[in-house]
């Protein structure tokens, strides 16, 4: 009877009175960080959206751009499926994993992907 009255007090709510800091900003559900990137606090080393960039077109394959930004599983997932997943799949998967970092290389120098792990933006 407790979690049905606990559950129903948590579907009436609105999303943003949870979470009173994120009131009026689109955020992601899961990690709570604004979808938008918000500005890095004192003493925080921003990260470089042109290295971002250059690091998924040129070093993708073994997810160097995803650890730079701090995506350690992404690009740890990145490594494994292009160097274990090579002879399995006679080097498509490095072929599809490159890609992919391709794709990501150019959608972090359009702009479409905009700030790192943490939600603090990319310095231009």
């Amino acid at each position: 009877m407790h979690l049905k009255k606990f559950f129903a007090t948590i579907k009436s709510q609105n999303k943003d009175e949870r979470r009173p800091y994120l009131q009026g900003q689109n955020y992601n559900p899961y990690t709570g960080a604004p979808l938008s990137g918000i500005d890095p606090p004192a003493g925080y080393p921003q990260k470089s959206r042109i290295a971002a960039g250059l690091f998924g077109m040129l070093m993708g394959t073994f997810g160097v751009h995803n650890f730079y930004l701090g995506n350690t599983q992404r690009g740890l997932i990145q490594i494994l499926v292009a160097t274990l997943g090579a002879p399995l799949t006679c080097g498509l998967s490095t072929v599809a994993v490159w890609v992919w970092s391709l794709v990501e290389g150019v959608q972090i120098l359009e702009g479409k992907i905009k700030m790192d792990a943490n939600g603090i933006k990319l310095k231009d």
